[in-house]
């Protein structure tokens, strides 16, 4: 196989023998893939810094000789994303957009999309003052379009019992096994299990709405919701999730939650391995 030679995003990776790691990539082309590299772990090995977690790099790898792993030739630093490791918030949204990119991504499978979106995601957590409300709203809106780009829109505009448009009101019902709003009298008379149908107020809405139409280029672009609400938009994209892409259900601050304080700062004392030390995390 001739050398392969992308932009690559890095979403973690582990430690393979005394000198080599294993690292999980994202590319626009091949998704998701799985590099070794030969000499990472030596004092001077010359991808110190290049290869940590949420890093954009230009890498250059084949196919191994010996084996179906990938060996990486070369990495150039395009991005480091200071901003995201000077933030104890930003690094947890980012290291649980990471988390769920790698576990729903696939392998030699084109990803443009998904790759454009995460380098998105990445840019606007990046930017200074965001705050803990403003990056659970980006993390958000992230998940929701990436539902959009899986094909899992929820129906928002319509009733998804009868059909009929639906008119403005302080709160709806969300069905999680159809994706998608009732009306009032449609959630009144069609009984759900319990579990499957969740309150959604109107606010949280527009977030929903806005977020699987196009991602922000800034937090200022989201409706700012109560924390109450958030938190009930974010159980909702949890679950959603969780149900239609067949991903196991997880307790809050691992993956698709917001984490502990002890959490965060667990996993920024080692960045290039943060989002795996947060799947270990209890």
């Amino acid at each position: 196989m001739h050398p392969v030679s992308q932009e690559a995003i890095v979403l973690g990776g582990i430690d393979y023998s005394d000198s080599s790691r294993i690292i999980w990539v994202l590319t626009p082309e091949y998704g998701r893939q799985s590099l070794m590299v030969k000499g990472a772990r030596r004092a001077r090995s010359k991808y110190q810094g290049v290869l940590e977690t949420f890093n954009l790099v230009q890498a250059i790898y084949r196919k191994s000789r010996s084996g179906s792993l990938y060996v990486l030739r070369e990495a150039d630093l395009r991005r480091h994303f200071p901003g995201i490791r000077a933030s104890l918030e930003a690094f947890w949204a980012a290291s649980a957009a990471v988390e769920l990119v790698r576990e729903i991504g696939r392998e030699e499978q084109e990803s443009r999309a998904l790759f454009e979106l995460l380098k998105e995601f990445l840019s606007v957590a990046d930017s200074p003052g965001q705050g803990e409300a403003g990056l659970r709203t980006l993390l958000v809106a992230f998940r929701w379009r990436l539902a959009d780009l899986m094909g899992l829109s929820p129906r928002l505009l319509e009733c998804i019992g009868c059909g009929t448009k639906l008119a403005r009101q302080d709160e709806y019902g969300f069905v999680l096994t159809e994706g998608g709003l009732l009306c009032g009298a449609c959630g009144a008379r069609r009984p759900y299990p319990a579990g499957t149908a969740h309150s959604l107020s109107y606010q949280g809405l527009r977030l929903v709405y806005r977020s699987c139409r196009r991602f922000p280029a800034s937090v200022a672009e989201l409706p700012e919701l109560p924390p109450a609400e958030l938190e009930a938009v974010e159980r909702l994209c949890r679950l959603y999730l969780e149900y239609h892409l067949g991903l196991d259900p997880r307790p809050a601050g691992r993956g698709l939650g917001w984490p502990t304080g002890e959490v965060v700062q667990r996993s920024l004392r080692n960045p290039a391995q943060g989002s795996r030390k947060m799947n270990n995390a209890g």
